[in-house]
Order: structure tokens, then C-alpha cells, then sequence
């Protein structure tokens, strides 16, 4: 099913770029339109795409109580009699021959065919092929290629728990920064014009609950609410399900992925008992907002915690260590010698921030930053030392997000990167050059391709030498240099912890010789698991929407089994907001090989690009990336993980831009 950007309502704003919703195919260009001179095609593929029908949008009601969501205060929309149109889906003509079922086969770096989206037990994938860990960007379109055979990528299969009644939403403004992640999640409930603004259905019918109450999950602000519409006492869990010899699931690490583990398995309706042992004294909170919103004290802890949407019945042991696994016992072993004996577990222990590999000075002044505690500690650091030039290290996400936040408090700011550009290894150069222009046009003092040869507590402050002789005096350094998987206190089990934990397709642990653990799966940032969608590579993700996914797929695959759990074929989706320009993406950026901008242009910094590499089958989309654009993203996603030509809805939507 493919959402069209744009149909949304019969309002005169629909945009005359996008197809018509009585038009089975793109208009022609209209003469007023003209097109832009940076067109970066996609290359032509041969032979045609399949032959497509279209089917006419159905609509769904608009509720009285649908509100705007802007900054100041809201208003009700001007309705349509029809109401909004739901995603309108594309379908393979009759005479179509029966495609043959998904089978994963395993070619060095890409994936042939889709894996199954059943409740079928994995394949044993074969020793993955080596990947490059910096795949090059190539600036250029690839070649017309042979004639190739498109790979239709099933849809991932809604795995959420159907509600049986109605919900209502409603939007903090002044909470709500428009990433767009809950129109993502729930594109028939939220939506953002083309003015950049925040629309949604309050009351959402039970049809699209599961999915409304998802984009509350997903959101890094915590600005959306959730309330049940229906009577008090009506249920919302699925049916009771046999514990299957769990009588105890302690979930390790209290973060999202945890909280998102335990709060799946009482939907399911596990009724055993759960604990949460987390190693901070907090309950589980978004972590995004810790080096902007937080860090410029325009939210405080309390606005950063998840709200969980039912009682999860659980024993939680907050401040609690975890020292040690033992596998053959079902223990774990916790600060003081105690042990905790489960007959299920759930590994989501996250990461740590990385350090530098020697500590080059002892000081107050530098500072990581990765829990609440860290943010606050730096908050509370800043403010004593009344900081006015902060150095900042690392040039990924949360060393560019703590760029802004500092800018934003008026500090004059540093920011040194070892490699070049900005988000290279997440993005490639061609996108990085666009945040470095971004960050230099704020007043960022970018240095890139620097190190630090010295450090020096001058007691006022830090004096940094670089390698080119430099001396820089800064009242404060702050790390950014990326993170680690918290596994030393698996080391001495029997689990394969290189780099992470490593799961099979459905999450389940594996040992070291390859062999699923009974009874133990991971979820978030600390799993490494082979993601089918595009090889059989096993990898980490680190994206609060992965931790939500990844949580919740972990505990279904722990009370279906190993032999019966589905593989997770998730798209990967993250964000970042860049002095004020909006970034978002789905897929994998560094897989790329290619990367080609499809919709605007780099020089206007509102664009979308995709990123391909090339497998023994054609070309696939690995990734999309849109500066500014959230609307226009929507439609890539479903096609991440393609192999061949692209849909209709995309090709015709790159002439016209």
C-alpha cells in the first residue's frame, strides 16, 4: 500500500506536483510549472515496470473534534464533507503470473528476494559476506544496467495489538517540534502541510488505534496524549496467552527498548511475573531531547519520561548493576552477589558514550553526554563556569545537535571532527557539505580533518593544542564521539557479545558458536541481528523508533519461540534538527553507493535523496534522506529494500519538483 503525499483532502492546496485522486497517473505539466535545473534522475531500468491498476482512495470521516497543531494556541480545521482519503493502494493487474514465494538467498551484499513475513521459523543463513564499514557516496548517477527483474519487497506485517475501541489524541504545541515521526507511524491520523504544520484527528476509531497509540510510543518529545474514548472497564488487551513456561521474564536494561519489551507482553497478555532491572534511577526517558531541549532548560526530567499506556504490573529495580549472566542456571547476577532467576529474558542494557581511549585530563569541565545525569551534570557545569566558548568533539548527531544547542545560548562554539565532512559516515560527504553549511552559517567554527595533541587545565578553564599548532582556551569540552554496546557484564557467558549481542532474524540470542540461547532475546541499540530487508549482515541500530520496534518484536519472538517466531524486516528511521532545518530519514544511509536527489535541490537545503547500491539482481534503494521535506519522505519508505525500478508513484514524482 502506498500513501500519496498530498491526498489529504479536496481543499485547492493540493499540491499540482502530485497526482490527482481521480488520476490513475501524473498530469502532464501544466505550463505555470517549471522545473527545477539540478535534476539528479534516477537511471531507467529495463524492462517496464509491471503493468499497475489504480484504485480510488476511500475515505475516512473526519471527526467535529480534529485540531491543528501549530505553535500558539489551536484551532479547529476546515472540514471536508468527504473527509481525508486513506492511503490509496497499488495492484498488480489479474493476468499478472503468481509471484513465487519469498526466499532469502544468500548473495554477497544484498538481498535477492524478501523473507517471509509469516510466523515461519528463520533459515539458517550462511556465513555473511564482508561489508565495508565507510561505503564511498559516489556523486554520480550509475549506469544503464542489463535488463533486470523487479523484487517486490512484501510490506512489513502489522504485528501491533487491534483495539476493539475507540481513542482520543491530542498535540502539546509547545512541545511538538513537527519531526513527523507520528505521520509515519499513523499517516491516516497525523499529517503535516505543506506549511510545515501538524494536523490530526482527535478521535481516532479503533481500526487505527493500535496505530495511533504507536505514534505516542514513537514520539521523542513526548507530545501527543492518549486516552481511551471508551467506557471505563472496556479491554484493550489481546486474549490471555499461555506463558509458555515463563513463569518469570526479567527484562535487563531500563530503557525504551525494555519498557517497549515489557509493555508488548502484557498486550499479548502474559500474565507471569516481569521484572525491569535498570541501571539508572530513573524510569525510562527519551534520550533525543538531553543535548538540545533539555540542555537548554526548555524541558525538565519530568517532561523527558515515557508515559507507559497501561499498568504493566511489573517489579521494577531501579539503580541496580548488572554484574553477570549465567545461562545455565537462568540467573543473573546483580551488585552485592545476589542473583535474580528468570525463566525468560530480554537483554536491552543500550549503550554507553564513547570515551576518549586515555582520560587527557582530569576536569569538571569535560564532559560526555548520554544519560539524564550526564546532561544535567554538563547543564549545571555550563552555568557555574558561565561558559562562553564551548569545545565540542565529534561531528556526528549528537556532537551537531550540541553545536545548536549552544549557538542557541548565545556561546561561541567550536566544533572539532577527525574525519570530514559533518555526518559523513551516517549521510555521506555530499549530504554532510550541506550540514557543514548549515552549521557555518549559524557561527559554528567548524574544524574538519583536526585532532587534539594536548590538553591543559589552565584552572579557568581548558587549553587545547591541535595538530596544526593551534591553542584553543574553551571553558568547556564536550564528547560526542559516538557510543558502545553495554555488554561487560556478559562477558564470560556463553553469548557471542562482539560489537553487541547477536541475535538471528527474530532476535533470538545466539551463543558463540551460533546457536540460539533458549529463552533469551535483545532488543535496541544493544542487539546486532540480521535485518533480511537487506542482507544478512548482522548489524546494530541506534534509533529511539528501532528501540520501540525491536522491544516489541523481541517479546513476541520470546513467547512464540525460536521455531516459530518471524524474522524482524524493520525499515530503520531516525531524525536530527539542524539550526532549525528538519532532517529526516528511513533505511540505511551508509549502505549506500549512489546517492541521487530526486525532489528539490542541495543548493535550496529542502531536498529528498535516496541512496542505492548495486547488487547481482540491480540496483536497490537503501535509504531516503529529506532535508525540510517530511511529507514527500512518507511515500520512500515502503520501497526501502527494492531491487530494480522504482514504483511509478516515485519515478513520476522526481520530473516535476
Amino acid at each position: 500500500m502506498t500513501t500519496i503525499p498530498g491526498a489529504w483532502s479536496n481543499q485547492a492546496w493540493w499540491p499540482r506536483s502530485e497526482p490527482f485522486p481521480h488520476e490513475p497517473f501524473p498530469h502532464e505539466p501544466f505550463p505555470h510549472e517549471q522545473l527545477t535545473h539540478e535534476q539528479w534522475t534516477l537511471p531507467e531500468f529495463a524492462p517496464s515496470p509491471p503493468q499497475l491498476s489504480y484504485q480510488p482512495p476511500t475515505f475516512l470521516p473526519v471527526p467535529p473534534d480534529e485540531w491543528h497543531a501549530s505553535p500558539g494556541t489551536p484551532y479547529p480545521l476546515a472540514h471536508v464533507p468527504t473527509g481525508y482519503p486513506a492511503p490509496a493502494a497499488y495492484v498488480e493487474m489479474p493476468d499478472q503470473p503468481p509471484q513465487a514465494p519469498h526466499q532469502l538467498t544468500q548473495i554477497p551484499y544484498q538481498l535477492t528476494q524478501a523473507p517471509p513475513v509469516s510466523g515461519q521459523a528463520p533459515d539458517q543463513l550462511p556465513e555473511p559476506a564482508s561489508w565495508p564499514e565507510s561505503p564511498i557516496l559516489a556523486d554520480e548517477p550509475a549506469p544503464v544496467g542489463p535488463a533486470l527483474t523487479v523484487e517486490e519487497l512484501p510490506l512489513p506485517v502489522d504485528r501491533l495489538v487491534p483495539e476493539a475501541q475507540p481513542v482520543k489524541v491530542s498535540v502539546d504545541n509547545n512541545r511538538c517540534h513537527i519531526y513527523g515521526i507520528c505521520q509515519q507511524e499513523a499517516p491516516e491520523v497525523f499529517r503535516i502541510s505543506e506549511g510545515g504544520s501538524l494536523h490530526y484527528t482527535g478521535t481516532v476509531p479503533a481500526r487505527l488505534a493500535a496505530r495511533a497509540r504507536q505514534a505516542v510510543r514513537c514520539c521523542p518529545m513526548q507530545a501527543i496524549a492518549i486516552s481511551d474514548a471508551a467506557p471505563p472497564g472496556a479491554r484493550r488487551r489481546a486474549a490471555r496467552v499461555r506463558s509458555a513456561g515463563y513463569r518469570r521474564i526479567v527484562v535487563a536494561g531500563g530503557g525504551l527498548a525494555g519498557l517497549s519489551a515489557a509493555g508488548r507482553l502484557r498486550e499479548r497478555g502474559y500474565d507471569g511475573e516481569l521484572v525491569l532491572v535498570g541501571e539508572e534511577l530513573h524510569r525510562p526517558y527519551s534520550r533525543p531531547p538531553l543535548s538540545k531541549q533539555f540542555l537548554a532548560g526548555e524541558l525538565g526530567a519530568e517532561d523527558l519520561t515515557f508515559r507507559a499506556d497501561e499498568t504493566l504490573d511489573a517489579h521494577w529495580l531501579l539503580g541496580t548493576q548488572l554484574l553477570g549472566l549465567d545461562t545455565e542456571r537462568g540467573s543473573v547476577e546483580l551488585r552485592g552477589g545476589e542473583r535474580l532467576p528468570y525463566d525468560g529474558l530480554v537483554i536491552a542494557t543500550g549503550v554507553d558514550a564513547k570515551r576518549l581511549p586515555s582520560t587527557p585530563v582530569i576536569s569538571d569541565r569535560l564532559r560526555t553526554v548520554r544519560t539524564l545525569a550526564d546532561a544535567a551534570a554538563i547543564q549545571q557545569a555550563m552555568q557555574q563556569a558561565r561558559a562562553h566558548h564551548v569545545v565540542i568533539l565529534g561531528g556526528g548527531f549528537v556532537g551537531c545537535e550540541l553545536a545548536c544547542t549552544a549557538r542557541d545560548l548565545g556561546m561561541e562554539v567550536t566544533l572539532i571532527v577527525h574525519s570530514a565532512p559533518l555526518l559523513r559516515r551516517v549521510l555521506g560527504s555530499k549530504l554532510g557539505e550541506v550540514v557543514g553549511r548549515i552549521q557555518a552559517r549559524a557561527g559554528v567554527d567548524v574544524r574538519l580533518s583536526t585532532q587534539i595533541a594536548d590538553w591543559r587545565d589552565t584552572g579557568s578553564g581548558l587549553r587545547l593544542r591541535l595538530d596544526d599548532g593551534e591553542l584553543l582556551d574553551a571553558d568547556f569540552v564536550v564528547l560526542g564521539l559516538g557510543s558502545v554496546p553495554r555488554t561487560e557484564w556478559l562477558r564470560g557467558s556463553t553469548l557471542d557479545v562482539a560489537d553487541g549481542v547477536l541475535c538471528d532474524a527474530s532476535c533470538h540470542v545466539l551463543d558463540a558458536v551460533g546457536r540460539p540461547v533458549p529463552g533469551i532475546v535483545a532488543a535496541g541499540d544493544v542487539a546486532r541481528w540480521p535485518n533480511a530487508r537487506f542482507d544478512a549482515t548482522p548489524r546494530r541500530v541506534e534509533h529511539l523508533i528501532h528501540a520501540v520496534e525491536m522491544g516489541q518484536h523481541a517479546a513476541d519472538a520470546l513467547l512464540e519461540g525460536p521455531e516459530q517466531a518471524a524474522r524482524f524486516t524493520p525499515v530503520p528511521r531516525f531524525w536530527s534538527e539542524q539550526h532549525g532545518t528538519r532532517l529526516q530519514a528511513v533505511g540505511m544511509p551508509a549502505l549506500g553507493e549512489r546517492l541521487e536527489v530526486v525532489e528539490g535541490s542541495l543548493r535550496s537545503e529542502s531536498f529528498v535523496a535516496t541512496y542505492h547500491r548495486d547488487t547481482a539482481q540491480g540496483s536497490q534503494l537503501v535509504a531516503a534522506v529529506a532535508f525540510d521535506m517530511p511529507s514527500q519522505l512518507l511515500d520512500y519508505r515502503d520501497a526501502i529494500g527494492r531491487i530494480g525500478p522504482m514504483p511509478r508513484t516515485l519515478t513520476s514524482r522526481r520530473r516535476r519538483r
